[in-house]
């Protein structure tokens, strides 16, 4: 018989995955987001997110973040781009 059901932590997993790497569209993360968001607060597993950094995604896309002099700065980033912890 077939599994029915799968771990949060493996949602999240997968889910920051794609939200790091994928090449789709900035509104299709934010599905994404949408949906893990309510999956991790309905099961009391939210912890909050942060914005990956240049070094975090693969080159060419924009990161969620740059630091310049210390500071961040949200010049040219793509605010989908991030991980929950």
């Amino acid at each position: 018989m077939a599994r029915k059901t799968v771990s949060v932590d493996y949602m999240k997993d997968t889910i920051n995955k794609l939200l790091a790497t994928s090449y789709c569209s900035p509104d299709t993360r934010e599905g994404m987001i949408s949906a893990l968001t309510e999956l991790l607060c309905a099961t009391g597993n939210y912890k909050g997110f942060r914005y990956l950094t240049e070094s975090e995604v693969p080159f060419g896309l924009r990161p969620g973040i740059r630091w310049v002099d210390g500071e961040p700065n949200f010049t040219d980033t793509d605010q989908t781009r991030v991980c929950y912890s």
